[in-house]
């Protein structure tokens, strides 16, 4: 039998303890890694030649090992201030890195706003240097999706693009925004308002562009397109965008927010217009964040399960990356009802 390698010396290989295991080196691998593909005797075979060769595996021999960076890009191709100030990120990213926690996998968020980022990351791409990609605002920076459809890494799109370009090649996982918006104009329309704006975000997002489809079919017969305007997704964006419907068309008595940020800010605008919420004016938002529950008064909105989008943006990565074909997820909203309807 051969000798084995005194423990701890640098020059411990994988290949070392296959040997000592009485096993290929791929079958070490895949033990290392702990393969299904393995049985437990042979896993315990190589754990034990761990043991008595001393092999301590660093993160690059790992990485070679079992081929895999054991990591997975979040690519973000909004500006940094967006990323910070928009708690639909914080939300998702909070799924993702739950999905990762119990694997050996890390999430390395990764900038690509402008070209020079683009390209960076398009070079770490092509090295292989992570094992797949999670974008979180693929509406954003189409050249990059195009550089990665024509690529081997795993692409996860957290977010629907108009027409699906990129089913059956990229995995994605979105929520339902036309239904989502359709129960917020249905709960409007039962509410008995006929002037209800609507206040939404840049129609060039296509969750924003869904939104304004949903809120259109509720409201069938009484959507009035003077009352409606899209803007940014944050507070001051709504409060400004009320502030100069309601100069113009002053018996509004509803409002459909994109946003709960841009709820908010139109419910500022309307107080202080003397119109109260919900007395005068219903207010219903989307997305369910925590200023939803603690605003005055608290927030009717849309609740939109982006940790669990995160969270499921991870499992699609991580079995794409064993072998699994792109699948598309589609989760539904709820309405969630408080005072300000």
């Amino acid at each position: 039998m051969p000798r084995a390698p005194r423990p701890g010396r640098p020059s411990v290989t994988i290949g070392d303890v296959a040997r000592v295991a009485g096993v290929s080196r791929a079958t070490a691998s895949r033990a290392l890694n702990d393969s299904p593909l393995v049985t437990e005797d042979t896993k315990e075979k190589v754990r034990d030649a761990v043991r008595e060769t001393g092999f301590v595996m660093n993160a690059q021999g790992r990485a070679l090992a079992v081929g895999r960076a054991e990591s997975v890009a979040i690519l973000v191709t909004e500006p940094l201030d967006e990323l910070f100030q928009d708690p639909t990120y914080a939300s998702i990213l909070r799924g993702i890195t739950e999905g990762l926690a119990e694997t050996p996998t890390l999430p390395i968020l990764l900038q690509a706003s402008s070209d020079a980022e683009h390209r960076r990351a398009l070079r770490h791409f092509e090295r292989h240097t992570v094992d797949a990609v999670i974008d979180i605002s693929p509406y954003v920076g189409g050249d990059m999706l195009e550089a990665l459809k024509g690529g081997t890494l795993p692409v996860v799109l957290c977010g629907q693009l108009e027409g699906q370009p990129y089913e059956g090649i990229f995995a994605s996982v979105f929520a339902d925004d036309v239904r989502g918006a359709r129960l917020a104009g249905a709960r409007m329309a039962e509410r008995g308002r006929r002037r209800v704006a609507v206040i939404n975000g840049p129609l060039d997002n296509p969750a924003a562009a869904d939104r304004l489809v949903g809120y259109r079919q509720a409201l069938d017969g009484i959507f009035d397109d003077d009352l409606s305007v899209s803007t940014g997704w944050d507070s001051s964006s709504g409060f400004d965008a009320m502030r100069r419907l309601l100069e113009a068309h002053p018996d509004i008595d509803g409002l459909l927010a994109g946003s709960d940020r841009i709820a908010v800010g139109a419910i500022a605008a309307l107080e202080l217009a003397g119109r109260s919420v919900p007395r005068d004016v219903s207010v219903i938002g989307f997305d369910d964040h925590a200023v939803a529950a603690t605003s005055t008064p608290p927030l009717t909105t849309v609740r939109q399960p982006m940790r669990d989008e995160g969270r499921i943006a991870a499992e699609l990565a991580l079995a794409m990356v064993d072998g699994e074909p792109p699948r598309t997820v589609v989760l539904e909203m709820e309405l969630i009802e408080r005072a300000s309807v």
